[in-house]
């Protein structure tokens, strides 16, 4: 299944700002973070902290959709779906 996948901030700089990721049937949005962290070691540091899991200031929208809002990293996907993946914005 393809899903489109837009990058913004520091994550827009390891990716191409608009993409087409081809996923297995049934994965999740923790499977196409492992699949985008496969790409750089960069990008793994980028996406997951030191116990593997994704990292507090990666911000993940499904369809508009936070995905702390849905299921979390085991949100899961359908074709068409729209991922943007971004920094948290922090300072003051």
């Amino acid at each position: 299944m393809i899903i489109r996948l837009k990058a913004y901030a520091r994550f827009r700089d390891l990716l191409d700002r608009e993409m087409e990721v081809d996923l297995p049937e049934g994965s999740t949005v923790f499977d196409l973070m492992k699949k985008l962290a496969s790409r750089s070691v960069d990008l793994d540091n980028q996406i997951f902290d030191s116990s593997g899991r994704v990292r507090e200031d990666v911000n993940i929208m499904v369809n508009g959709r936070h995905s702390e809002s849905l299921n979390g990293p085991d949100t899961a996907l359908a074709a068409g779906d729209e991922v943007a993946l971004f920094s948290a914005v922090v300072g003051g």
